[in-house]
């Protein structure tokens, strides 16, 4: 079954941090209604789960359900991705914030792969921009890289300062 990951899934990362806990979700959910149907009265607290994860659980189950084959499903379909997903790294001149790092990705996942992966990194010394590493590609858009390209200019316009 294909889906699509939320944009608050970023990263490889988050993918398998997602994948674990809907593994831990899937067997506290299958325990609890095993003790339901043999009429067991003490529930256990349910396991506790990112927002990302949280986001992608309540997304799935209001369309598939909430049964261990949809569960189970769920998970193939999250180990697929990890397994077939492009990945793109993203090196910006500061952290970017998480609000930020989600709308780059719903830009990436909207225009490049529904399925990409995108991790993020930081580096001050381009100054400002960003390089991107796809594969064995790097797309260098730094405000470094313009300085370096122009350097004669650079210096010319500094002369007549």
């Amino acid at each position: 079954m294909k889906y699509s990951l939320p944009s608050s899934i970023i990263s490889p990362q988050d993918l398998t941090i997602a994948i674990h806990e809907v593994q831990d979700y899937s067997a506290w959910a299958h325990h609890e209604t095993i003790k339901q149907k043999v009429g067991a009265h003490k529930p256990t607290v349910a396991p506790e789960l990112n927002p990302a994860t949280a986001e992608l659980l309540g997304g799935w189950s209001k369309v598939n359900g909430t049964t261990a084959d949809s569960y189970r499903q769920l998970i193939e379909s999250l180990e697929h991705i990890a397994n077939h997903a492009p990945t793109i790294t993203i090196t910006l001149a500061a952290p970017a914030p998480q609000q930020v790092k989600e709308h780059i990705v719903a830009w990436c996942r909207h225009s490049l792969a529904e399925s990409v992966l995108v991790t993020f990194s930081f580096n001050s010394t381009i100054l400002g921009g960003l390089v991107v590493r796809a594969g064995s590609h790097i797309y260098d858009w730094s405000l470094h890289r313009r300085l370096i390209d122009s350097a004669h200019s650079f210096t010319e316009v500094l002369n007549h300062v």
